[in-house]
């Protein structure tokens, strides 16, 4: 297996193991306690649900993920966290260590591309501190703030150390030497995805824990041999099924809803029980599915990319790539709905017209 990968959310899945898929791996996301596909993959990428949860429970699966991928001895063990470090980042990555029995791990939650960069140890978002962005308005933001090395805290791997800028711009050489040298854990500053490329250089065949977002993990996918991959063949019509409340998702939904697209939101008060509300976006997409109106659906937010996929019956998604960065397409497996084509979105990735954009490259 070429890579293994646990992420916390369903649309964290499917962005980070998109450029494998892109690269003409085969790559499978399974969704929480599903088996294992008949034949294993090139890529194996195991939600586990768990950005939600208490610590001590994101540990425990974070822990069984590690185990049950490292037990397929894959070139690349990955640990993908949010790139706005949303949830227990800290004890999943102690209990990612402890299921892959690594003493160590690199982490670079960097992700430039939607603009998220880390410099001094300190997340960016959009040139400004994550504290001070929409960001921090997410109760899973950490109460740490923006700096990364504190957010691991007592709680993560420590020691922990940071690699800064400096350090990465001398190259990977450089990089490696660090790493060598110190018996810790290590922060990597990343401002751009030349820096993460080098980060991703040097990690060639360092024996630990690789953790990141989507960005690290596409620079070290970026290292191995392309396959010429085949036409994504997502056709229209689209339902959209959008259940974020991040800024700009609801932009992106008012371009699309502009075009006369169908885009199932919850109520403008979105008041209530959270859960309650996604299950009822995921009970309605099924409903319109079942009408046999939509040929793709387009899935933005973890929550509900992962509530509607368990309410399709779906156990996983063969992924085929991604359409732009953060924008994942596959097919779902197993269930009612095997086959269906589906295109997931974190919540806060993109600019105004990227749901536009994957309207477009439907035919």
């Amino acid at each position: 297996m070429q890579a293994g990968i646990q992420a916390d959310d369903l649309t964290g899945a499917c962005d980070t193991g998109a450029p494998f898929a892109a690269r003409g791996l085969a790559t499978v996301v399974l969704l929480p306690d599903a088996r294992r596909p008949a034949s294993l993959p090139e890529v194996l990428v195991v939600d586990t649900e768990s950005r939600g949860l208490a610590p001590e429970a994101a540990r425990a699966r974070a822990r069984a993920a590690a185990a049950r991928l490292a037990s397929h001895r894959p070139g690349v063990l990955y640990k993908k966290v949010d790139s706005t470090l949303r949830g227990a980042v800290a004890a999943e990555l102690v209990g990612a260590l402890e299921g892959a029995g690594c003493g160590r791990t690199v982490l670079a939650p960097a992700l430039p591309a939607q603009r998220r960069t880390v410099v001094d140890g300190l997340l960016r978002v959009a040139s400004r501190p994550a504290g001070e962005t929409a960001v921090a308005r997410d109760s899973r933001f950490p109460a740490t703030g923006a700096s990364v090395l504190a957010l691991l805290g007592p709680e993560g791997p420590h020691p922990a150390t940071l690699v800064p800028l400096a350090t990465v711009r001398r190259g990977p050489e450089a990089v490696r030497r660090r790493l060598d040298r110190c018996e810790a854990s290590f922060v990597c500053d990343a401002e751009t995805d030349t820096d993460l490329a080098d980060l991703a250089a040097a990690v060639n065949g360092w024996p630990g824990l690789l953790a990141g977002s989507a960005g690290f993990v596409g620079a070290l996918a970026a290292r191995l041999p392309r396959v010429p991959g085949r036409p994504h063949g997502l056709r229209r019509p689209l339902l959209v099924v959008a259940g974020s409340a991040h800024p700009v998702t609801r932009l992106q939904v008012a371009r699309l809803e502009a075009r006369g697209v169908p885009v199932l939101t919850p109520p403008p008060a979105d008041t209530g029980d959270r859960a309650t509300i996604v299950q009822a976006l995921a009970d309605a997409a099924r409903r319109e599915i079942e009408r046999g109106a939509p040929r793709t659906l387009l899935l933005t937010g973890g929550e509900t990319a992962y509530s509607v996929c368990r309410t399709l019956g779906a156990a996983a998604i063969a992924l085929g790539g991604e359409l732009e960065p953060g924008v994942a397409f596959g097919v779902l497996l197993d269930g009612p709905f095997e086959g269906l084509a589906v295109i997931t979105k974190a919540g806060g990735f993109g600019d105004a017209d990227t749901l536009v954009h994957v309207l477009e490259a439907c035919a």
